[in-house]
Formats: C-alpha cells, structure tokens, sequence
C-alpha cells in the first residue's frame, strides 16, 4: 500500500525563530504518477462561541509556509526519503487550549495524486513563545499611574458622604515572580463600615468569533489575592503592599491573534455590608517573562513622586509583617496576621 510519514528530527516543544527539521518517508507499491509531493506548516487560531440557539465559530490561519519537494511526474515502485526544514517565524504566538478556543499548529504532508486519494500524514506542533519585554518597550508603562473611584451609599432617599478607593501602581509591566509594589487608599467618609478590603490579579481572556466582532465571551480568574481588613466609617488608610506576581501562572503569548485575547488587572475592592455592592478600581497590567535589560530610566522616574500626599522615597522599605500595627485612624483597633502593611495613619 503506497503511504507517506512524517519524521521530525528533533520532536519536542518549539519556539519563535526556530527551525524545525525532518524528512518525509514515502513507499509506493507501483510506479505512480503525481502532481507534488508536499510539505506544509500552518498555525490557526479557533473559536466556537454558543450564545442562545446560535453556535458562531471563528477562524483565523496566522501561519502558512509551503515547500514544494518533488514537482509533477511519474515515480517509480519503491521506498523514498524527502528531507525538508521550516524556520518560523519571530512574531508568532503560543499554543493555547481553552474552554472557547485554541491556537495550534501542525506540519502536514502530502503526495497528490490526480484522479486518486492522495496519500497524507500530518503531526500537530507545540509552540512556546516566551513574552520578551526587550522586543516591545514602546508598548510598556513604566512610570507610575493611579486610578481612583468614589461611590456613595444611599440609604432610601438619604446619601451619605463618599467612600474612595485610590490605587498607585509604580509601573503597569511586571515579569513573574517579580514584586509590585503598590499603595492602595480608602478613604471613608460614610457612616458605614468597609468590612474588608482586597487585592487580586485577575486574568481577563476574550474569545470572539470574528475580528472586532460583537459576538464574544469574557472570562476573568483571579490568580492571586492579598486580604485586610477594611476601614471603619469617617476613616482613612493607606495600605502599603509587597504583592509578589506568581512565578506560576501560564503565561502565553498572543502575538498577531485577533480571536483570542488575553489581559491582566490588578483589582483593589472594598467589601461593604448589607445590601450595598462592593466598589472595586483597575488597574491593567502586562506581564511577562524576560524582564528589561536597562531599567535605570524606570528607577528615576519613580524616584521622589508625590503619592496621596506623601514623598516615596527608593530607600524606604516596608516594615516587617511581624510587627504590623494595622488600625482605623478613628477607632484604633489592632489588626493582626495580614500581608498588607498599613504606612500611614493620620
């Protein structure tokens, strides 16, 4: 039976700008005529998006290189060996499985055969791109940004004074495992109680069915939390915060997809009680894997910026998680067993 079979030199995970090697082993059991003989590498992106009775799939190939090993004509019975490479390209993104989509890529070959079946074999590719700060710094904030949100609560026709929740972020690009410093301020002039407050990572994932189009669906994960308690009414705090970017997290690269979109928030919310809603403010951050090669910019630009009143200087550094003295600037309660340390009491 004529056949044909893939065989990689080198099976195992690629990357952006490697080079892929391998040879095609072909057995014909007859002298055969064909058009080619095939290689091809493609890289998809694919969606598939339910919402109601209607099932919208989308699709996109953001990779396909050919080459052409053996033009028309006739080959003889027996068995043959057709070498072939493929260097990919630098801008590519990662493979990713998830609940509404993937990216994925396979080499596929193919003996064409006119007025037959063609004879193929295929083999799908894992493909690692690590997110490289050094090729995209016109894209990174590096200089400190903060968001800020009010709400007031409303009691039947009565509304009180508002709550504030400011978040100052040193810069918005962080690689895994390194540590954000972040100062967080709630300042509470209502007559209730923040009974908790929090500090998540969240990870924001899009799936679409077509470029820019309205039929989509957003998932968030919170991967990381830090918790303290709250602020009591007609307080103030100021929460200094060490919050370490796991080094664990699956982080993929998204280069030149438009389906499959990924984003990460840093998300500071204010638990109130009762039938109030919680208040949160974001912030969005990049991550990635290889940091910056020069960061001596960043440092002085953070240097001796003015945060909630107060000067930062580079040689502060935050006290000892054992010796926390956490309390409401009203009330004067201690606070114990948090990783969030308070700075500032007024």
């Amino acid at each position: 039976m004529s056949q044909c079979r893939i065989v990689l030199d080198t099976p195992g995970v690629l990357g952006a700008g490697s080079t892929l090697y391998g040879k095609i082993l072909c057995t014909f059991t007859a002298d055969t005529i064909i058009r080619e003989i095939r290689c091809r590498i493609r890289g998809k992106e694919n969606t598939s998006i339910r919402q109601g009775k209607h099932t919208y799939v989308g699709r996109n190939t953001f990779l396909n290189l050919t080459q052409t090993l053996v033009g028309e004509g006739t080959v003889p019975i027996g068995r043959y060996e057709f070498r072939f490479s493929f260097t990919l390209p630098t801008d590519i993104p990662s493979s990713f499985s998830g609940k509404y989509g993937s990216i994925y890529y396979y080499i596929k070959a193919t003996v064409d055969v006119p007025l037959m079946f063609n004879y193929k074999d295929k083999i799908c590719l894992r493909v690692m791109v690590p997110v490289n700060f050094n090729s995209m710094r016109e894209e990174l904030q590096l200089t400190p940004v903060v968001y800020e949100n009010e709400k007031t609560l409303c009691c039947w026709c009565c509304a009180s004074e508002p709550i504030t929740l400011s978040l100052f972020v040193e810069k918005e690009a962080f690689t895994l495992g390194e540590i954000a410093n972040i100062l967080v301020e709630i300042v509470n002039m209502s007559n209730t109680n923040v009974e908790e407050f929090e500090l998540s990572l969240v990870r924001v994932t899009e799936y679409l069915s077509e470029k820019n189009g309205t039929n989509h669906v957003t998932i968030k994960e919170r991967v990381a939390v830090e918790k303290a308690t709250g602020v009591g009414a007609h307080g103030r705090r100021i929460y200094r915060i060490d919050f370490q970017i796991p080094q664990t997290i699956d982080l993929y690269n998204f280069a030149n997809c438009y389906l499959i979109k990924q984003q990460f928030m840093l998300m500071a919310e204010a638990a109130l009680p009762g039938v109030h809603q919680n208040f949160s403010v974001f912030a969005s951050i990049m991550l990635g894997h290889i940091p910056l090669l020069e960061t001596h910019g960043f440092q002085q630009a953070r240097s001796g910026i003015e945060v909630f009143g107060r000067n930062l200087q580079e040689s502060e550094s935050p006290p000892r998680y054992s010796s926390l003295n956490l309390y409401d600037i009203e009330e004067n309660d201690t606070l114990a067993d948090s990783t969030i340390s308070d700075i500032e009491n007024s």
